[in-house]
């Protein structure tokens, strides 16, 4: 099953990409594919192979392109998806709204879904009570970083 995955992930190389500086969270979002689980055993290396050929082929593809560009994989927890995706912007700019840490390999987003024994489904004993944002204590605030793996296309 990870052949097949890595062969829909190597289609993204192939995407028609949408860029709108003016909004990199709609170009995100138009520019994103997400690939399901695989059920049975996760072979991380042609996936991780995938990866590296996309990055390597939309480098090419826009090796001349005016301004940054970036191709962006990481592995979205609460749907149990790996997700890519295309932005105009720096890789420490990707449109995340939580904590992210780039990676230079893939390996580490790709261990977090080989990990994933429920994928797309949270435990009930991982949720917590979050308070309302006037009562909320700032100390309390724990957010951990999740592993992005990302290719500047530009130079």
């Amino acid at each position: 099953m990870s052949a097949s995955l890595a062969r829909l992930v190597l289609s993204f190389a192939d995407k028609e990409l949408v860029f709108d500086r003016g909004d990199v969270n709609a170009e995100a979002q138009a520019n994103l594919m997400a690939f399901g689980p695989v059920p049975g055993d996760f072979d991380v290396r042609p996936v991780e192979q995938a990866l590296i050929a996309v990055g390597a082929r939309l480098g090419a593809r826009f090796a001349d392109f005016a301004g940054p560009v970036t191709f962006y994989a990481w592995y979205d927890e609460q749907a149990g998806q790996l997700r890519c995706s295309v932005a105009s912007v720096e890789p420490g700019d990707l449109p995340f709204r939580g904590t992210f840490q780039l990676v230079d390999s893939p390996v580490p987003v790709l261990a977090l879904m080989g990990a994933d024994a429920l994928p797309g489904v949270v435990p009930w004993t991982d949720l917590r009570e979050v308070a309302a944002e006037e009562d909320a204590d700032p100390s309390e605030q724990v957010e951990r970083a999740f592993p992005v793996f990302a290719v500047k296309l530009t130079r």
